[in-house]
């Protein structure tokens, strides 16, 4: 199984990408979590929509062979950051409009976050799953990991550190998110 993991945030150090590496830590043997970079994206306008830029071409792509796609959310104003809205503005127009096809619609998603604020990414998480609905993404309903006060939960070596409680929620939501894409999966193949 191939899942792509989308981190809301570009930075580098990103408390949602050690989160997305902690999750690929803890997936069951034979499943796949790509952290797909698209730093490259170049902001959605519809005037250079096509030819279609080599980098959505690449992001588009890596979705459509995905069996599901993890959103590593972080919370920037209570919402989702623009680089992660503009990514999906563009993986969300069809690939042409010949056939319409769209490489998100059908797709088993799943959403979690971290942030330093306390409310664990909920609000920016339910901004996400109303986009995502939107465009018939097959979002997860729960569990749904939700971190609060990471920058206190990073060891001396820059890696996220997650107390038991806290590493099991994670765990959980992974371990559902892979079987929530297998089910959905075998139900689009019908």
């Amino acid at each position: 199984m191939k899942l792509v993991g989308i981190v809301g945030s570009l930075r580098k150090e990103s408390y949602n990408r050690k989160l997305l590496n902690t999750v690929k830590s803890l997936l069951p043997e034979g499943v796949d979590l790509i952290d797909l970079d698209y730093t490259d994206v170049p902001v959605f306008n519809q005037d250079t929509e096509f030819p279609t830029p080599d980098s959505v071409v690449r992001v588009r792509e890596a979705i459509k062979e995905a069996d599901g796609v993890l959103f590593f959310v972080p919370e920037y104003n209570q919402g989702i950051p623009g680089a992660l809205k503009n990514v999906i503005d563009w993986i969300s127009r069809p690939v042409n409009f010949e056939t319409m096809e769209k490489v998100l619609v059908g797709k088993p998603a799943g959403l979690m976050g971290a942030t330093v604020g306390v409310s664990g990414t909920i609000t920016p998480q339910e901004n996400l799953r109303s986009y995502l609905t939107y465009m018939n993404v097959h979002v997860m309903p729960q569990p749904r990991a939700t971190i609060s006060g990471v920058q206190h939960k990073v060891n001396e070596a820059g890696e996220l550190e997650l107390d038991d409680i806290t590493l099991g929620f994670v765990r959980q939501t992974a371990e559902a998110f892979v079987e929530f894409a297998k089910k959905v999966n075998q139900l689009e193949q019908i």
